[in-house]
């Protein structure tokens, strides 16, 4: 919304802030017990039991918290700004398209032929507007999955809906050498803060990728994917996938600073 309203015009620069605090007090006996409900929410004791983002023994997700903020702001903006500041600054990222949009499937559940439309959409936008091919994307990018470690179920895994997806966009050669990337392993899942959009500005900057959280045993189901392993990796693109509750399906894609 923040990009529609930069393309539009209505606005310059956007602040855009977020927080919530689901694994609080407060607000835990509520939310807990509906993903208890659902059975999407893990049991496990222990946190390395638990949070097992692609990973055969995933059995439920992670309650998450915290806050995150960013600014976005168009070109014309920033090097107005630059001309004029007293303290030089550097354009930390590139913002090159978003997609947001409802397929009013399913309260909870995630509707993978929709998630494949919607993101073979997406990216036939970014090839037509930006000139970047999905191979470019797959080979030069990374990816930051919605996943949220529930249970490993060929018939309503969320991991299972998403490779899927991502398979229909991508065919298998290409998802191959797409590195796949995940917070909510180290975050858990917060319900209004997406720790996926910060962390991949901070990937672009730092050429650096984080591993994939306690993953040890594959699940046959997923097929081969190029799960991180944490440590340098060159790359231009961040794809970043979020899905949300009453069929939400979202997509964002960044670019480094230096892409023209």
């Amino acid at each position: 919304m923040a990009q529609d309203m930069l393309i539009s015009g209505r606005a310059q620069r956007v602040v855009v802030v977020a927080g919530d605090n689901a694994s609080g007090e407060t607000l835990l006996p509520w939310l807990g017990s509906g993903f208890r409900a659902l059975g999407a929410a893990s049991t496990a004791a222990a946190v390395e039991d638990a949070a097992l983002p692609f990973d055969k023994r995933r059995a439920g997700m992670v309650m998450g918290a915290g806050g995150i903020g960013m600014v976005l702001e168009t070109e014309v903006s920033t090097m107005e700004r630059q001309k004029l500041a007293l303290h030089p600054f550097e354009v930390k990222a590139r913002l090159l398209a978003t997609q947001y949009s409802n397929s009013a499937y399913h309260g909870a559940a995630l509707d993978r032929k929709h998630i494949g439309s919607e993101l073979k959409r997406f990216l036939q936008e970014v090839e037509l507007i930006h000139g970047i091919t999905k191979a470019e994307i797959a080979t030069h990018g990374v990816y930051f999955s919605h996943e949220t470690c529930t249970h490993a179920s060929s018939a309503s895994s969320c991991a299972g809906n998403e490779v899927a997806a991502l398979r229909t966009a991508f065919g298998d050669d290409l998802l191959s050498k797409l590195l796949i990337l995940n917070t909510k392993g180290f975050t858990g899942h917060p319900m209004g803060v997406s720790f996926e959009d910060v962390t991949a500005v901070e990937v672009l900057m730092q050429q650096t990728v984080p591993p994939i959280p306690n993953y040890a045993e594959k699940d046959d189901y997923l097929g081969e994917l190029n799960i991180s392993k944490g440590g340098p990796y060159a790359c231009r693109y961040a794809l970043r996938f979020a899905a949300g509750f009453g069929s939400q399906v979202a997509f964002a894609l960044y670019a480094t600073a230096q892409y023209e």
